[in-house]
């Protein structure tokens, strides 16, 4: 069989057939303030979607509408992290399909490909799969996309990124933006600008 690709990990070249990329400060920089959301949920700390769906229905459609009007405001102030354009464009031209695996609302994940003209494969949102750091979404991007999930490289900002790849067997690279993770890394890459994903993928691997 042949692939698109392969990758430099741990050593070792491994068959890379699709990426699924996470969206917010991952192919976009931060846009969308957490710690405002919090304090209009009352919710100090924890997993918010997760809150989300333990609420009774009546609470939950307040919560959910908050929720979504955050998102879509948030849309106004989006633009491209450090190196995403030129990278997505990059991984395209070697034949890699391409996706977006997002927590955030479809309506909101769709508003914000088409202000920057983000062009993909496939866009999951939560309303498609079970969010991250279920590993239900990347199943599903997999899935979709027609590749074995341990051929797909996930790559994200953020813990729930990393803990759905690995929980899903898919390869994970961390992006990192140039700040220590709070939080115990446990990646198959770590980089702090997406450009430098690039120099691990070889393209010519169709032999």
């Amino acid at each position: 069989m042949a692939f698109p690709c392969s990758i430099r990990l741990n050593g070792r070249v491994r068959p890379l057939r699709a990426i699924a990329f996470d969206l917010d400060s991952t192919l976009t920089r931060p846009y969308l303030d957490f710690k405002r959301l919090r304090q209009q949920l009352h919710l100090p700390e924890g997993d918010i979607l997760q809150w989300l769906a333990s609420l009774p229905l009546a609470k939950y459609a307040q919560a959910l509408a908050t929720i979504e009007a955050f998102e879509q405001d948030g849309v106004e102030n989006v633009a491209w992290n450090d190196g995403a354009q030129e990278t997505l464009t990059a991984v395209r031209v070697m034949g890699l399909p391409l996706a977006v695996v997002t927590r955030n609302s479809r309506a909101s994940l769709e508003a914000v490909c088409r202000r920057l003209a983000i062009e993909v494969d496939l866009l999951v949102a939560r309303e498609d799969a079970p969010p991250k750091p279920d590993p239900g979404c990347l199943h599903y991007a997999a899935s979709q996309l027609g590749v074995p999930i341990e051929h797909l490289l996930i790559v994200g900002d953020y813990r729930h990124d990393m803990d759905a790849g690995r929980a899903a067997g898919a390869m994970t690279a961390l992006l990192t933006n140039g700040h220590s993770p709070g939080w115990p890394v446990d990646a198959d890459l770590v980089i702090e600008r997406l450009v430098e994903l690039l120099p691990y993928l070889d393209p010519l691997f169709k032999r």
